[in-house]
């Protein structure tokens, strides 16, 4: 029989980690994701449920899973989502389901979701790592932000937009996303040309997740 102590040291090994990772416009959550994704190949992207058809160059369970609308509200019916949203008239979330078999497999896996979903799932994710039946032993919340509010202006700017309406309505929305961290386990903040360091700290947070002691 394995001592403590033992079972412990093998418990973090093959304990996944869940990584929430969200944050406002312009935060830079895609190009932190991606970066992560090729540095940790013990980590895996979660991969959501999309109702829109699929795209010229996208793949099957690699993007999206994808369904008809129609299936999907009847997943809805089956609380078969940890969180949804209807976007541009297709409905896009996560399901229960792909999450517990992403984290079965003993990877870590990030999932970057818009700051209101992470309002929606917190209560859901922390009843999943306290049910012992779960997969989800170990959750994270990180909040990526721009240093201040200029910073995501100016981002924001360089993307472009449609109009001057457009433009006002998601700066607005991009100012309260940006208040929203307090739903959250850390801040990190991401510097113009220090993007590494924001990087490196996401990681940092991933390694202290995995050697929290659970037991």
């Amino acid at each position: 029989m394995p001592g403590l102590f033992t079972a412990e040291v093998e418990a973090q090994k093959k304990r996944g980690v869940l990584i929430i990772l969200t944050g406002p416009t312009a935060a830079g959550k895609d190009t932190v994701m991606k970066a992560l994704l090729q540095k940790r190949t013990n980590l895996i992207r979660m991969v959501t449920t999309n109702s829109r058809p699929l795209r010229e160059g996208e793949a099957e369970g690699t993007d999206y899973h994808f369904v008809s609308r129609e299936d999907f509200e009847k997943l809805i019916s089956e609380d078969a989502f940890v969180e949804w949203v209807e976007y541009l008239g297709h409905y896009k979330g996560g399901q229960k389901k792909h999450l517990e078999e992403a984290l079965a497999s003993g990877k870590d896996v990030i999932w970057r979701i818009d700051v209101r979903g992470v309002k929606n799932i917190r209560t859901i994710i922390e009843e999943m790592v306290e049910d012992p039946e779960s997969s989800v032993q170990s959750a994270v919340f990180v909040f990526l932000a721009p240093p201040d509010l200029e910073t995501l202006e100016r981002r924001m700017k360089a993307r472009g937009s449609e109009n001057e309406q457009v433009w006002a309505q998601g700066l607005n929305l991009a100012k309260w996303e940006l208040e929203q961290f307090d739903d959250c386990d850390y801040l990190v903040v991401n510097e113009d040309e220090k993007l590494e360091d924001a990087i490196k700290a996401v990681e940092s947070i991933i390694e202290g997740t995995h050697r929290l002691i659970l037991s």
